[in-house]
């Protein structure tokens, strides 16, 4: 068996521990030992784009993606963007981004010069604040019940909601990826102002592990069509930490 090579490694300002490894030919970054992402499982990063950006319909739509990770979801996110559309990447570690520029630099091929893709080094709080949003995607951790930063809980609870529906064009679209569907999450989300309901995602199209993403949509005016209509839920993943 291959060895795991550990390339690098620093120490958030709450004390967690974040190292990034190499086994074979893929990468991981670990939070404390247990394994938050890697370059081997990517399938639902890239379906939470997918989902997130149904419903972009104007000439220069804006899209928010909270948790870099290494640059799925974001690259997923291009193919959908006309022209004159722009993808923001909040990542609140600039050790992350570096990550991506060097040791992950042959994911992006030439992702990183495109126009389009803009990443922040910054709180995705903040820049759900600053509004204008036709979709707002959040990777950041595991799911609303498992935040892997402390400062992640508010992003779930109804102050939070709220201030991502304050901050999403009146169609706007938001979608969150779990590691476990929550029924009650949903019905949070409608009690927001959304439209909600949670779908099953996989790894490999009909097959490889669930996961989940809840999507909350705002009519015109932003208000909901359907509060809180439920969904499906899937199985629980056995899969350690994400985010």
């Amino acid at each position: 068996m291959l060895p795991r090579e550990t390339l690098d490694s620093f120490t958030a300002p709450d004390g967690n521990e974040f190292r990034l490894v190499r086994h074979d030919r893929d990468l991981y970054i670990e939070l404390d030992g247990a394994e938050l992402m890697s370059t081997r499982r990517t399938g639902s990063e890239v379906r939470l784009a997918e989902l997130g950006c149904e419903r972009l319909g104007r000439d220069k739509p804006r899209v928010l993606v909270g948790g870099l990770g290494f640059g799925f979801t974001a690259r997923a996110v291009l193919p959908h963007l006309p022209p004159g559309g722009r993808v923001t990447v909040a990542e609140l570690f600039p050790q992350i981004v570096e990550w991506n520029r060097t040791h992950a630099a042959h994911l992006y091929g030439n992702t990183l010069e495109d126009p389009r893709l803009q990443i922040e080094v910054g709180d995705v709080w903040a820049l759900i604040g600053r509004g204008g949003w036709d979709a707002i995607l959040l990777d950041t951790d595991n799911g609303p019940d498992a935040a892997c930063l402390d400062r992640n809980d508010r992003l779930y609870g109804r102050a939070g909601l709220e201030r991502i529906r304050a901050g999403l064009t009146e169609n706007g679209r938001l979608a969150i990826w779990s590691a476990d569907a929550l029924q009650r999450f949903v019905k949070s989300m409608g009690r927001a102002g959304f439209d909600s309901r949670c779908l099953t995602v996989r790894e490999r199209g009909s097959k490889g592990s669930s996961y989940a993403v809840f999507i909350g949509d705002l009519g015109k005016a932003g208000r909901p069509s359907n509060v809180g209509r439920g969904g499906r839920r899937p199985p629980r993943s056995g899969r350690a930490g994400r985010r």
